[in-house]
């Protein structure tokens, strides 16, 4: 398959709430030659606070983005018909798993177009982050790598490229694209059949039939800035969330395998920990058993006492019905904790259910008809999610075509949003001053004057902002 190499650059961290503000993507050949590419930037939505570190480290000026012609609506829809025209492709990028894929996913979402593109229409998607740690992992010496100041190799994507003298201008979208492809092309290079094996990671239905096919095998796992590997065996697929779940073969499986329910029930908390739970769609890295064979780890144990292990594991009914019972009892519990909870609709991708047929047709009607007629179309959703996303849209594209009262409203929402005093999960005003203070003195400091100017332009613009949404409060 081809691959569709992206990146993005935002104005916060926070995946629900940031925007996106830049956007690159490579479209390559299986053997990562370009055929096409797209890139854009946009302006800043209105009534987004961006966060003065993430604009200082992608050098995106207000100045910059208050002349993009480009909205964000306008990028986001410029990005999805690229994609399907793009389709089907394996869709990687640095962290774009954690990070960049969660940030396309919710900027999809709330401007109501698929949120699950990557995934559908036979698209798969991977981390080129993940596969640079494994290959290190396993064949030490692939690339250099730098010591970062917790000494340990660092797989910052600056860093990689800095070490193996890739041009690379960082924490620009499509600098970081080219990047990436240069850094996947040394590992295609050298490790061919290691690179097959991640790529084959890249869809579920392989890493599901590859664990189903192989009583013993190879997962590797990053924690807390450690690689881990692990020897596994399938036991079962998680009731509630359909996760793969596997039993560690590194732990003896009989006391186990015989604990009554409550014993069970309280092992299963404890270390060391015997189960693993594998994301099968989210690019996990597994292995044929024979990557274990040279690791300190494994040396002192015989693959034959995994293959007993694992055939016990298997054959053991009982345990598997019980296991399920407990992971389906906890999965509830965390559900009902959940729906305590106060979830904004911005927030809701993954609480508050797919669109309905219906919602789908109306969606689409949206996107391809005048703004002077989008709001009565708003109003038909059956969902109030995307009554509010389509609204607001209006709001921030076209606020002329919006009755009175339904502007004030999502304005006043908006000013008591951003103007909180209260710790939210969004990045605030207060909050934005507060950042713009220590970087002062940081810059201060140091003698930055170009900073501290950069500092100057965003403080007039957060100020500006305070001065449009300060009267909306009192609406």
């Amino acid at each position: 398959m081809n691959f569709v190499f992206y990146d993005l650059e935002t104005t916060g961290r926070n995946k629900d709430w940031s925007q996106i503000i830049q956007f690159g993507a490579v479209y390559t050949n299986e053997n990562l030659e370009e055929i096409d590419r797209y890139e854009a930037k946009c302006r800043l939505k209105t009534g987004i606070v961006p966060e003065p570190k993430a604009l200082i480290v992608n050098n995106n000026s207000i100045k910059d983005l208050s002349g993009v012609n480009l909205s964000h609506y306008e990028l986001i829809r410029e990005i999805k018909i690229k994609f399907k025209n793009w389709t089907p492709a394996i869709f990687i990028g640095f962290n774009s798993i954690q990070f960049d894929e969660e940030i396309l996913r919710k900027s999809f979402f709330k401007s109501m177009h698929e949120s699950y593109l990557t995934q559908l229409e036979g698209n798969k998607r991977a981390d080129m982050l993940n596969i640079a740690r494994t290959a290190d992992f396993f064949f030490e010496g692939t690339f250099k790598t730098l010591i970062n100041q917790k000494g340990k190799k660092s797989f910052r994507l600056e860093d990689l490229t800095d070490a193996n003298n890739i041009v690379h201008d960082a924490h620009d979208a499509m600098g970081d694209v080219i990047a990436t492809i240069n850094l996947a092309k040394i590992i295609k290079t050298k490790h061919n059949d290691f690179w097959k094996q991640c790529i084959n990671n890249s869809y579920k239905k392989n890493v599901e039939n590859y664990v189903f096919r192989n009583r013993v095998f190879c997962f590797n796992d990053f924690n807390f800035g450690q690689t881990s590997t692990f020897a596994l065996t399938y036991i079962c697929m998680h009731p509630k969330y359909g996760y793969i779940q596997c039993f560690d073969l590194a732990i003896e499986p009989n006391e186990i395998i015989n604990l009554s329910y409550s014993e069970l029930k309280k092992r299963i908390k404890e270390k060391p920990s015997f189960i693993k739970s594998i994301p099968q769609n989210k690019h996990p890295l597994i292995f044929d058993k024979n990557y274990l064979i040279n690791l300190e780890k494994f040396k002192e144990i015989k693959f034959s006492i995994f293959y007993d292990r694992a055939n016990l594991i298997q054959s053991s009914e009982d345990f598997k019905k019980r296991l399920k019972l407990i992971l389906n009892e906890q999965a509830e519990e965390k559900e009902q904790q959940g729906s305590q909870l106060d979830i904004l609709a911005e927030e809701s991708l993954y609480f508050g259910g797919f669109p309905s047929f219906k919602d789908k047709l109306i969606m689409e009607e949206f996107h391809n008809i005048s703004w002077g007629e989008k709001f009565n179309i708003s109003n038909k959703f059956e969902d109030e999610r995307f009554q509010y996303f389509a609204q607001k849209i209006i709001y921030e594209e076209s606020p002329e075509n919006l009755p009175k009262e339904v502007y004030n409203k999502i304005h006043k929402t908006i000013a008591n949003q951003i103007l909180t005093l209260d710790d939210v999960n969004w990045f605030t005003l207060p909050k934005a001053y507060k950042q713009l203070d220590d970087l002062r003195v940081k810059f201060t400091e140091n003698n930055d004057e170009d900073k501290l100017s950069f500092l100057t332009e965003i403080n007039n613009y957060l100020e500006k902002m305070e001065k449009t949404y300060e009267p909306a409060k009192f609406l």
